[in-house]
């Protein structure tokens, strides 16, 4: 059996566990461990079914057990986790990817290499003499470098341990505690070994790893702790679906609580991952819009202002403009550079597109190094710069990229493998942007310590953020992980996130977030969910209504409009939005009654205008919908748009000399394959046949069209050539006649 069809077996125990499904669930585990050839799981796979069976049997049996909840609670357990590891061996014995290759060679020596690096933790730490060597403090010798080269062999081989292995045993736990407790061990390489954690714990489900990640979360280090609880996050999320069967974890997660801030950094760390969904949007838009407008800029505003489009599908959709925007992104087009400066400060991935090209260097082969925090005194790096030019000073360089908040640790390296490549010139606009960061790095330290705090650990968190991205984004064998950035993301109903988030603030700020990213659907569940716990603001029921209309959903929408309505506020917006529903919902008599009233608090709205226009043409009243089409061309005279209803009411009036005109105004730049048909009509009532010929032949001949598509447009407007005196045996043969020609 491939992997897919073990995933799915495996799946499917999860769930029969999940609705208590527990006979189901053996018998699916039964095929598992058989695939596992495992002959101790086989045996575990008996216990298990044997005891349920005879815990069954005593409960016909009606032997009052009180234990009896515990001991199911127990089993089901330990059906999950033996489903964990035969899903692994089974897979291990037949899979030939890289990853279980890797897994293969060091499995036979991984509790050796373990206790042995327990026994001799201190030896694994370089002594500071030995460091000061590798670093350039003083002249190394050829030993001290084996020697430090040495070292990263075991700590690779430590981290391919850890991320590799299953379940955790004491050895396994001993092993991390150690490296955490001995301080000894730099930030970077403790850094590391959380990594290697929460990549295993995603791997393969471990409620002791998972411990591990909440005590390294309480770590007096902001490195450490900041990842650690990042990948808690992650982990937790992963397995949201399972945490509820381990009473012990969730007492874990709630120790968590006792930590003021707590709430501020998972609030952090939610919206930063959902960030992280937003970057090939950004990467789309820098290579097809952003980019390309910088190339082309022209510092002319006439040239850049278009008035086509000024009744363009925004305002069917336009928001609240009361609503407080808590992210804002710069709505100014324009200005391209200042764009991208946002994107920068809001933390959301701008580099992600120029770095994916830099990630072919033999560095990033090692599974290692895609979680390798940057730091200044970096071997690899000073090696990689070490033949640079005198006019190069690589300690500020380096200086000002380690302290950079805009750039993940993983480009950090990136940047540095390329400098060789790169020509003098740019090499020396890059110091002067370091130069500058640098100066504003320091004048930041200057002002308030809890602001600086707080921007170091949201730096700290995006860059990590951003690192993981980059490993299961561009990582070579990445195709051999489960991407963890292809989750739904719906934090806010996770068992952790009910757990350690009281602030109704917070949830808010996600829903905010979605909100303004355009993730209706997500945001929709927030703000339900805010509702639910009371928060009845006319801007929340606003919010929902809105995220109904989005998801077409307009029944709903109009439930949430009306609930908004009650407070009186924002109130000629939300009647448009109450006319724009009823008309969705064909409900025309209503939605013009609605566009009427707003008329009367907005007689010189554009959008208002348009839609009673539209609300009559619905109605099929042609001369009021007429005079409010005319109004609309006085008040935006450059509108092409508006000729289109004023053409076809005209037609459908008989007023046909006037059809013609305004058809014929269209034909300069905005004709589609129905302009070209209507102008046929009106030709051919007018009594010009081989003009209306000729027009329908350009309809069917048009990019989207075709002689099906248009006959059954024709169809639909016959009976207005027959009310223009056109009879239908004449109609029969002008369609015929287009059959032929065609």
């Amino acid at each position: 059996m491939d992997k897919r069809g073990l995933a799915k077996n495996y799946r499917r125990i999860e769930q029969n566990i999940l609705k208590n499904e527990l006979k189901d669930a053996l018998d699916v585990l039964r095929e598992l461990v058989i695939h596992s050839r495992k002959g101790e799981l086989i045996s575990r796979y008996e216990n298990l079914d044997e005891t349920y069976e005879n815990m069954l049997k005593y409960t016909i049996d009606g032997i009052n057990d009180p234990d009896r909840h515990k001991i199911y609670q127990h089993l089901k357990v330990s059906v999950l986790e033996l489903a964990d590891v035969a899903f692994q061996c089974a897979y291990l014995a037949d899979s030939d990817q890289q990853i279980y290759r890797i897994k293969k060679a060091i499995e036979n020596r991984s509790k050796e290499i373990k206790e042995e690096a327990i026994d001799n933790i201190d030896d694994l730490v370089l002594s500071e003499e030995l460091t000061d060597i590798i670093y350039g403090k003083a002249e190394s010798g050829k030993s001290e470098k084996e020697e430090y080269f040495k070292h990263q062999e075991i700590l690779i081989q430590l981290f391919n341990l850890i991320w590799l292995t299953d379940k955790f045993n004491d050895t396994d736990i001993n092993l991390v505690i150690a490296i955490w407790k001995n301080k000894n061990f730099p930030w970077y390489e403790r850094s590391i070994i959380i990594s290697a954690l929460t990549i295993s714990a995603i791997r393969c489900f471990d409620a002791r790893k998972i411990s591990l990640l909440i005590d390294y979360s309480t770590d007096d280090d902001d490195q450490i702790r900041l990842r650690a609880l990042v990948g808690l996050v992650m982990v937790l999320h992963y397995y949201d679906h399972r945490t509820q069967l381990y009473p012990d974890l969730i007492q874990d997660i709630e120790r968590l609580k006792l930590y003021p801030e707590i709430e501020t950094l998972i609030e952090l760390i939610i919206v930063q991952l959902l960030k992280s969904k937003e970057t090939e949007k950004i990467t789309k838009k820098l290579e097809e819009e952003i980019i390309p407008e910088m190339v082309k800029f022209q510092p002319v505003l006439k040239d850049r202002l278009e008035l086509d489009n000024i009744l363009s599908d925004e305002f069917l959709e336009d928001k609240n403009p009361d609503w407080e925007r808590v992210f804002e992104d710069a709505p100014d087009l324009l200005d391209k550079l200042q764009e991208i400066s946002d994107l920068q400060m809001e933390g959301a991935d701008v580099f992600m597109s120029a770095f994916a090209r830099l990630k072919h260097f033999d560095f990033f082969n090692e599974m290692i190094n895609w979680f390798r925090p940057f730091y200044k005194e970096n071997f690899f790096v000073k090696q990689s710069l070490q033949s640079e030019s005198e006019n190069f000073n690589v300690d500020l360089f380096l200086d000002g990229l380690a302290n950079s908040f805009f750039m993940c640790n993983s480009d950090k390296y990136s940047f540095c493998l390329n400098i060789h490549f790169m020509p003098d010139m740019q090499k020396n606009m890059m110091m002067e942007m370091f130069n500058a960061e640098l100066e504003s790095l320091k004048d930041l330290q200057k002002e308030d310590d809890l602001l600086n705090k707080s921007a170091s650990d949201k730096s700290i968190l995006s860059q990590y953020i951003q690192d993981m991205y980059r490993f299961y984004k561009l990582f070579p064998m990445k195709s051999e992980f489960v991407d963890f950035f292809k989750l739904k993301f719906n934090f806010y109903d996770d068992r952790f996130f009910q757990i350690l988030i009281d602030e109704k603030n917070i949830l808010r700020n996600i829903a905010e977030f979605l909100f303004e990213k355009g993730y209706y659907e997500k945001a929709l569940e927030a703000y339900l969910i805010l509702n639910e716990k009371g928060i009845n603001s006319p801007e929340i029921f606003e919010k929902i209504g809105y995220c109904y209309q989005m998801l077409k959903n307009f029944e709903n929408a109009l439930t949430y409009y009306k609930n908004a309505e009650l407070f009186d506020t924002n109130r000629a917006w939300n009647l448009k939005k109450l006319a724009l529903c009823n008309r969705y919902l064909k409900n025309y008599e209503e939605s013009l009654k609605l566009y009427l009233e707003a008329e009367k608090l907005e007689p010189e709205n554009l959008y208002i205008q348009t839609y009673i226009g539209h609300s009559y043409l619905d109605l099929k009243d042609y001369e009021k919908a007429l005079d409010y089409y005319y109004k609309v061309e006085l008040m935006a005279e450059g509108n092409k748009k508006v000729l289109r209803p004023i053409a076809w009411c005209s037609f459908v009036l008989g007023k046909l000399e006037t059809a013609k005109k305004y058809y014929e105004r269209l034909m300069v730049s905005e004709a589609n394959k129905y302009d070209f048909m209507n102008l046929g009509h009106v030709e051919w009532c007018l009594g010009n046949r081989k003009i209306a010929l000729k027009n329908y032949k350009l309809s069917i001949n048009s990019e989207d069209n075709n002689l099906k598509t248009f006959l059954a447009s024709f169809e639909e407007d016959k009976k207005y050539l027959l009310k223009c005196g056109i009879e239908e045996d004449e109609i029969s043969l002008m369609i015929d006649y287009l059959k032929y020609i065609l």
